[in-house]
């Protein structure tokens, strides 16, 4: 059973199924950082200002540079989704 998901190939993070570790190799990705289970990390380079795409949909927007193998969470994303001060 794999311990990550990706749902389609447009898709640039992975979420993971498990707790990892910094440094863990998972299908030729070491990971820059922990991870926990139902985190998502990057699975390609991610420059600001890109889309994530998690199940082949848009989910937010990167606010930095993101590495392959980095944690995607709040502290590197801005959400896109059902945002009221934005039009």
């Amino acid at each position: 059973m794999k311990s990550f998901i990706i749902v389609n190939e447009k898709d640039n993070v992975a979420t993971a199924l498990k707790d990892f570790k910094k440094g863990e190799k998972i299908d030729n990705i070491v990971l820059l950082e922990d991870i926990k289970s139902g985190h998502k990390f990057a699975i390609k380079d991610i420059k600001k200002g890109e889309l994530i795409i998690k199940y082949a949909e848009a989910i937010a927007l990167a606010n930095a540079n993101i590495k392959t193998g980095e944690w995607v969470h709040i502290h590197n994303t801005e959400g896109i989704r059902g945002r009221g001060d934005k039009e």
